[in-house]
């Protein structure tokens, strides 16, 4: 039976493009024409993540061919099951299970066989937690540092000689979890899986290790030769591909220049601070995602520089499209270019044209009816409206709302203020597209003379409404 699988997958391999890698097999008590998805968030390297998918035939049997950028974690899905998976480029892997079963019990074979037989020991053993609600975030300087909160609960309970105990023992553990399953299967695992699940385990231990010393270091007294742990955890690695790793460099870079005390170019001055530390694809991907950080937390002013420094001197030219698309974007709304024209009905009918508010400043406010935060920041403008209108400030809130019924039943119950469209009822084309609205909330500033202004450094509502005060007035 298994070499009916295996077959065709040769096959398949020889012809299909080098970076691919094939993930065949069977789910036994499936149903015909079930969808079996193969998700691989590739977003480190070019800003994306790719779903892949095949419905099962009626020896309930599926391939799918996927294209990976790096070694690394992709994730089977069928149902609202998932199995973590591991993938290299021109792998092949051989996956059989009962959907009764899946995924705790799965069988593999294929050249990615031995890899994936480990990985599902080492987290039976070290369970993960993938859900990103379970965990709760400190800031690191500008950067959000994540940790899942039965960690933040041992953090809160270890003083730090306890907690770095109970890190070594687990690193230790997991090495000779490692060391063992190699040892007694000479050569099955491959050269990729062996150095990303090495720097899994060194830097799931340097990663927690950095951010209680850097979190908790005023509850515990923290003292400098806390940190020495960071000689054993070398700063440059070519395993991008793993979570912790990345995660590690992020947090000790930001450490870097938090510890400076400077407040202002957070993203710059650790762009610089790379050329300093790292080399090869670590430096590929932190400056990357230096720009990437910068260009969505609208601070493009402070790393636009450092863009075409990176792509002159990026070796590795897969990390360039995670910046020139959102390059390409900010571009058509930086300060200073017009805003486009737009026409759309408000709530009551009639229409709204951007142009007839020449003159007057524009707070132009993306949001959601199922968006909380959007919701909040509303509630606060409402606030200020009579103020912002009286300064010369026109507020436009335009929900991305797909049903109207749900738009009108949020204005009928808050009753924001100004004037409410739906992005949907642009005369010549969906007004958030115009503006290349993806997620809310969002919002830009039009200047009197219909050009995009500035937006300010901080992004709380208050900081919104002073800046909006200072540019109504300004004589134009």
């Amino acid at each position: 039976m298994l070499k009916k699988y295996i077959l065709p997958l040769l096959f398949t391999c020889l012809v299909a493009s080098a970076s691919a890698a094939h993930i065949t097999g069977i789910f036994k008590n499936a149903a015909a024409g079930d969808r079996v998805e193969l998700f691989i968030p590739h977003y480190y390297v070019d800003g994306h993540s790719d779903n892949f998918w095949a419905e099962l035939d009626g020896d309930r049997a599926f391939t799918i061919e996927a294209r990976l950028a790096e070694p690394q974690l992709a994730f089977l899905k069928y149902n609202d099951d998932r199995l973590p998976v591991f993938l290299e480029p021109n792998d092949t892997l051989v996956i059989r299970a009962d959907v009764f079963q899946f995924p705790v019990v799965v069988h593999f074979a294929g050249r990615g066989s031995a890899n994936n037989r480990l990985l599902q020991q080492y987290f039976k053993q070290f369970p993960p937690d993938f859900d990103e609600l379970n965990n709760i975030r400190f800031k690191i300087g500008q950067w959000w540092a994540v940790v899942e909160q039965t960690m933040n609960e041992r953090m809160e309970a270890l003083p730090p000689a306890e907690f770095k105990a109970y890190l070594d023992d687990r690193k230790k553990a997991s090495s000779d979890l490692l060391d063992d399953f190699s040892s007694k299967n000479p050569g099955a695992l491959s050269p990729a899986f062996f150095d990303w699940m090495a720097a899994e385990i060194t830097y799931f231990w340097g990663y927690h290790l950095l951010f209680y010393g850097h979190v908790y270091t005023n509850r515990y007294q923290i003292q400098p030769e806390f940190f020495d742990f960071l000689n054993d955890a070398p700063i440059i690695n070519d395993a991008i591909g793993s979570d912790w790793y990345r995660s590690f460099l992020q947090a000790l870079m930001a450490r870097q220049v938090a510890k400076t005390g400077q407040t202002d170019n957070f993203y710059a001055n650790q762009y610089a601070l790379a050329g300093e530390m790292l080399s090869g694809k670590s430096l590929a991907f932190f400056r990357s995602e230096m720009i990437r950080m910068a260009f969505t937390g609208e601070r493009y002013r402070e790393i636009l520089p450092y863009y075409t420094n990176f792509l002159q001197t990026n070796e590795y030219p897969a990390y360039d499209a995670k910046i020139t698309g959102l390059y390409e974007k900010i571009v058509r709304v930086s300060p200073g270019v017009a805003a486009p024209a737009f026409t759309g009905n408000d709530v009551d009918g009639r229409a709204v044209r951007l142009a007839q508010f020449r003159g007057r400043v524009v707070y132009l406010n993306f949001w959601a009816s199922w968006c909380s935060a959007c919701l909040k920041k509303m509630e606060i403008f409402n606030d200020y409206a009579a103020e912002l209108n009286n300064r010369g400030v026109e507020i436009v809130n335009i929900s991305i709302d797909e049903n109207p019924a749900n738009w009108q039943a949020s204005l009928d119950a808050r009753g924001f203020k100004g004037h409410n469209l739906l992005a949907s009822s642009g005369y010549e084309r969906n007004i958030a597209l115009v503006f290349g609205v993806e997620t809310v909330p969002q919002y830009f500033i039009i200047s009197k003379n219909g050009s995009f202004a500035d937006k300010p450094a901080g992004n709380q509502p208050e900081d919104i409404k002073n800046q909006l005060l200072q540019l109504a007035a300004r004589s134009y």
